[in-house]
């Protein structure tokens, strides 16, 4: 297993220096010049041309970058251009609030999209089934914002039963777990369809297999079957698939922490963005970056336990 772990860290590392790489650039074809950000729009021609060179900006794009690959090495994320502040003690003060969002989003949608897919599965062509398919159309369908949108208004405008604006404390808390309710509840319901579909698919692969019939053939009942004989099998393309789509949940975090107002990683990469903050819009792009990664090598440790040809 450590060998399996260190290789797939080394694939990584090119990853994320391609990430960085293109980040960097993109901050470089923003017409906005940062210097003029940090002087204000009324500063003279002299105050930005020695502001510039305080920055750095005014040497090569080429040195630029590796002056700001030997500051991440060093661990030095820069300072933010706008408020003045450390950008790795800003981004320490909101990686907190977007763990809690993605884990309030998936400790509820994993096991319910796998447990609707499985029951679809066992009743193929039923009802149920049906009811199934068309509950994960509309859920991969609908965009993260016109749910966000439709929750705020009913739940937390209308009905009044939950806040729904900011975040109220840690989760172990009863007022952090009532923010995080509509927020988790968002980004979840866009992530419950996708799996549901794959592990119908999944599951009915596996059923027509040689030792599900052996099984059933020992007199085994239907429960023990799948579950036991069927679902595990199922797993390795659903955790496959819920990977990537972790993902793609770390872009819609990014919508639903701007909906809610949660003082999330999303959050301060909009507003770094909008401001035109490069020092805090590249910690972000860091930090996402390296979310992903590392939950594409979590997806690959669950491997060695879901499949044992992997192992071999």
């Amino acid at each position: 297993m450590a060998r399996h772990v260190i290789q797939r860290l080394l694939v990584a590392i090119p990853v994320l220096f391609g990430v960085l790489l293109v980040g960097f650039l993109l901050m470089q074809v923003v017409p906005t010049d940062p210097a003029v950000v940090r002087a204000g729009p009324n500063a003279s021609a002299e105050l930005v041309a020695q502001i510039r060179a305080d920055l750095g900006l005014d040497r090569p794009v080429a040195v630029q970058f590796a002056l700001y690959l030997a500051r991440l090495l060093q661990g030095d994320l820069g300072v933010s251009i706008i408020n003045n502040i450390q950008v790795s003690r800003e981004l320490g003060n909101t990686i907190g609030p977007t763990l809690e969002l993605m884990f309030g989003a998936l400790v509820w949608s994993i096991p319910l999209g796998i447990f609707l897919g499985t029951l679809a599965a066992c009743r193929r062509g039923r009802p149920i089934d049906r009811l199934v398919m068309m509950a994960s159309v509309a859920g991969v369908s609908v965009p993260v914002f016109f749910v966000g949108l439709v929750l705020i208004w009913f739940v937390g405008f209308k009905w009044e039963l939950l806040p729904f604006t900011g975040r109220g404390g840690p989760i172990w808390t009863l007022e952090g777990l009532q923010t995080l309710a509509l927020p988790a509840l968002t980004l979840g319901l866009v992530f419950v369809g996708p799996v549901a579909r794959m592990t119908r698919t999944a599951v009915l692969d596996v059923l027509g297999a040689d030792h599900v019939r052996t099984a059933r053939a020992k007199g085994l009942g239907e429960f023990p079957v799948v579950l036991r004989h069927a679902l595990r099998n199922a797993l390795v393309p659903v955790v496959t698939l819920i990977g990537l789509q972790i993902g793609f949940l770390l872009g819609g975090a990014v919508v639903t922490e701007t909906i809610f107002s949660w003082p999330g990683v999303g959050r301060l990469a909009v507003g770094a963005i909008l401001s035109n903050d490069f020092p805090m819009a590249q910690g972000t792009i860091l930090v996402l970056a390296g979310g992903f990664i590392v939950v594409n090598l979590a997806v690959d440790l669950l491997y060695l336990v879901l499949d044992p040809r992997v192992r071999a």
